[in-house]
């Protein structure tokens, strides 16, 4: 035989030999996480967080506190929603959505604390695959979901910076209506106006264009984009976060939300070219993301990445390898696998950031959904 050809056939023997091993793996984790996350599920279908709230006296609010417990809630909702029907997923997936449906709406919880947004961006993206789930559909949840997810955008439209976008906290104004804005955060806002846009609900155009726009607006010539939305953007050199080695986990839902709304018709500078060098950075300078794991303090590690960055970062990649040609998902699956997975405790849950009780329910929902999307990828 041909050597060429031998050392060919070897290659493709070992990649595939590679991905059916990343496939168990990845399979193994997401039964180990789901079982994790029912164990966690409460009576009232939300999430059990039975430690102490907050493990820093700034946050011991329990209106922020409650903000963290609804998104994480809504992101476990979404992890089982990810998964193929089965009667005991479905039978917790209808607790969880009637949970986000009928508790009151999150509060403020300060002048200077604006929290609340995530519950509201979390919730409606939530929602909106609630709105196309089989099991939710049939059990005449639909009216109450749409009407639930009407609600949730109207609150956060009052949280829309003039920056064109949204953030966690309210800057040093106080305003009502918040002056900071995020790059991130307004990315989740936009993913879930688009997915309610698709489904025919009534979405205020103006402000989703707008929001749209600071994320282009965001966006860097090195294919990162910055922390802040900033008047006139800029690369930070040396050790700053607006850069790529700052931006790994920002890059992948940026890139997404940009993504749809082009496949909506919106024009942004988002194609598979930009997603497939996005990935590439983010697994080839993936270091910065594990040192910072676990790390307590907020930006502390290096190019200010914080531990609450790892599984944000994965789950956005874990979709944005649904929308890669097959075979460069492939290519990319064993190694999203294993960044996941190598963070798995023993009782099936994740953590990133030792800050609140909702750590390792909000790590292990990201990390089952990011999973499951990713392992989707590679078997259309």
């Amino acid at each position: 035989m041909n050597s060429l050809i031998a050392v060919t056939l070897l290659c493709c023997s070992s990649q595939a030999q590679q991905l059916e091993a990343a496939e168990q793996s990845c399979q193994t984790a997401i039964e180990r996480g789901t079982n994790f996350l029912y164990r966690q599920q409460a009576d009232n279908g939300g999430f059990s967080l039975n430690t102490d709230p907050t493990l820093h006296d700034v946050w011991a609010n329990s209106e922020a506190n409650r903000s963290w417990h609804i998104a994480t809630t809504s992101i476990a909702a979404m992890a089982w929603m990810a998964q193929p029907r089965e009667a005991t997923r479905d039978s917790r997936i209808g607790r969880v959505i009637d949970y986000l449906c009928n508790s009151p709406l999150a509060k403020r919880p300060d002048d200077w604390d604006t929290d609340n947004t995530w519950a509201y961006v979390y919730s409606l993206c939530a929602l909106t695959r609630a709105a196309n789930h089989e099991y939710i559909k049939s059990t005449k949840r639909s009216a109450a979901v749409k009407r639930r997810a009407k609600l949730v955008m109207q609150e956060l439209y009052k949280y829309q910076s003039p920056m064109g976008g949204w953030a966690y906290y309210a800057d040093e104004t106080k305003a009502v209506t918040p002056n900071w804005a995020t790059s991130f955060q307004t990315a989740v806002a936009v993913i879930g106006l688009l997915e309610a846009k698709k489904l025919g609900w009534a979405v205020d155009e103006h402000r989703l264009q707008v929001a749209i726009d600071t994320l282009i607006h965001c966006r860097l010539p090195d294919g990162s984009y910055t922390y802040s939305v900033e008047i006139i953007p800029r690369v930070d050199v040396g050790t700053g976060i607006d850069n790529v080695k700052g931006g790994l986990s920002r890059i992948q839902s940026c890139n997404y939300a940009l993504f749809l709304a082009k496949q909506m018709g919106y024009e942004t500078p988002i194609g598979e070219k930009q997603i497939k060098e996005g990935l590439q950075h983010f697994f080839a300078q993936h270091h910065y993301l594990d040192i910072a794991r676990g790390r307590p303090l907020p930006h502390e590690a290096f190019h200010y990445n914080s531990g609450y960055f790892y599984f944000f970062g994965h789950y956005y990649a874990g979709l944005l390898l649904g929308v890669l040609p097959i075979e460069d998902a492939k290519s990319f699956f064993p190694a999203y696998v294993d960044s996941v997975v190598k963070t798995q405790h023993d009782d099936g849950s994740m953590l990133d950031f030792f800050f609140s009780a909702s750590g390792k329910v909000y790590g292990a929902a990201f990390g089952v959904a990011g999973l499951c999307h990713a392992r989707d990828s590679i078997k259309r």
